[in-house]
């Protein structure tokens, strides 16, 4: 096996190629696929049902005298058929409404999200900045956002206040959550300790009041090999005897709460790996390496490297690196059924229209249904990559062109051409969409209504801004000198 080693930021929708199976209609199982495991492991146990008192409904509905000598008939009302047929039409009027209420509503809020911020004023303005040395990096924490130095320093987001200031971490830190993700509990910073990075002392601190928590010296592989998950919890993958162990612990005391154990493809082992935990789904990459974990522990995929998420009604969707089918997998993470195209899951969603899967294929933009992987709908053009789902709409950028596509019904709600896309993620308020576009005169913010499409306003970027990133909903600039908080 061989493959492309990419870092987590790399490993967008761009980067599968466009190359799609034609052969196999869409929801058409594979016959490669394996089947799911049997349901009887994750059955729960019902409670028998009450009984109604039989005798009691033939006293009270006794039954009508024939015309004949043969058995007597009951009346219509004491027939359970019509009663069933009635039982059944309220239960799909009731399942129809249900539906209806859940399509309409917003069910998360995607300004809790990574990249989701509060509404800026038109056009923004710095709000507050303080001073950093060069190449300082910065993590959300509850109410703050934390600059990495030499040590930790915390500044309330609403004034730039200092709150707290940690112990000394030492040289080569890498701390965690990074950037743009959503604050945890904890702070969790890993300085390396070992030959070639094989180990690293892992600090742990409280993320309202900069408390160290504990500290302790792990095995790992690399930089990367440590990711935060849940409020506590870490994960962490290093080398044993050839192969990867994968482990989640609690931040503090090491505590396992699974540990699986990833063999490599034969020809190399030893190297960096890379781990990436999001939306519901542990990436591992790394030479001879390459598998995605849900969060409790359970192989979705070994051997390839693809790009998978957790779907709201929990089942999992995910796309093959160099294949042009996606796949559905179940919630206990056994694969269901596949669809051709490449599934456009929007990293901004609120979770809307729950019964449409979207995806890209054939130079076409497609509608499936998210149960049976049947195609719903058609609409031309391109999408490479979705950067937002809201009120049943999800908004599509190929390149510097982005288009608002109606989950539902196919229906081309707008399409907004930018002169050249920025480098930094897409973020939002829910009401609109926030851009970086290239123009003559510099790199600046767009912002544009997720409703029609129409350009609220642009704001050119300070000369020096190397970084935009989102924490705890507000929106920070960070430049070769100095951090701003942007109103």
């Amino acid at each position: 096996m061989s493959f492309e080693l990419l870092p987590p930021e790399l490993r967008t929708d761009e980067r599968f190629d466009a190359v799609f199976d034609g052969d196999r209609g869409p929801g058409t199982p594979d016959p490669s696929v394996k089947t799911p495991r049997s349901p009887d492991a994750h059955r729960a146990q019902h409670g028998a049902a009450d009984r109604a008192d039989r005798d009691g409904r033939d006293d009270a509905h006794p039954d009508v005298a024939s015309d004949g000598d043969g058995p007597s008939r009951r009346a219509w009302y004491a027939h359970p058929v019509p009663w069933v047929a009635v039982a059944v039409a309220v239960a799909f009027a009731g399942s129809v409404a249900f539906t209806a209420s859940m399509e309409d509503a917003r069910p998360v809020d995607v300004t809790a999200l990574s990249g989701g911020i509060r509404p800026l004023e038109a056009p923004p303005a710095p709000r507050w900045s303080v001073p950093v040395a060069p190449g300082t990096e910065v993590v959300p924490a509850v109410g703050a956002v934390v600059t990495v130095a030499d040590e930790l320093t915390a500044y309330a987001v609403e004034d730039g206040s200092v709150l707290w200031r940690s112990d000394p971490l030492g040289e080569r830190v890498t701390c965690l959550p990074g950037p743009g993700r959503p604050a945890r509990e904890v702070v969790v910073c890993a300085t390396s300790t070992g030959w070639r990075e094989q180990a690293a002392r892992l600090t742990v601190v409280r993320s309202t009041t900069g408390e160290t928590l504990g500290e302790r010296t792990v095995a790992t592989a690399g930089r990367l090999s440590v990711a935060p998950i849940g409020a506590t919890d870490v994960v962490r993958a290093w080398w044993r005897a050839g192969e990867v162990v994968l482990v989640r612990e609690d931040a503090v005391t090491g505590e396992v709460r699974w540990e699986r154990t990833l063999p490599h493809d034969g020809l190399r082992s030893g190297g960096d790996v890379v781990l990436d935990v999001r939306r519901g789904v542990v990436d591992v990459l790394a030479p001879g390496v390459a598998a995605a974990v849900t969060e409790d522990g359970h192989s979705l995929v070994e051997d390839d490297v693809w790009t998978i998420v957790r779907l709201q009604d929990g089942r999992y969707v995910g796309n093959e690196y160099g294949r042009g089918t996606a796949t559905v997998f179940t919630a206990e993470g056994d694969p269901a059924f596949r669809i051709t195209g490449r599934v456009l899951e929007a990293p901004l969603s609120d979770g809307s229209a729950p019964g449409v899967l979207v995806t890209n294929s054939l130079g076409s933009v497609v509608g499936v249904d998210a149960a049976t992987g049947s195609e719903l709908w058609s609409l031309p053009g391109t999408g490479l990559r979705a950067v937002a789902r809201v009120d049943g709409r999800i908004v599509v950028q190929t390149d510097s062109s982005y288009r608002s596509v109606d989950v539902r019904t196919g229906e081309e709600a707008w399409t907004l051409d930018l002169e050249d896309g920025g480098p930094w993620p897409v973020l939002t308020d829910g009401e609109s969409l926030f851009v970086t576009e290239r123009r003559r005169d510099g790199t600046g913010l767009v912002s544009f209504a997720l409703a029609d499409g129409t350009v609220d306003w642009r704001w050119t970027l300070p000369d020096d801004t190397y970084d935009v990133v989102a924490v705890e909903g507000r929106l920070f600039l960070l430049g070769v000198d100095r951090l701003t908080a942007v109103s």
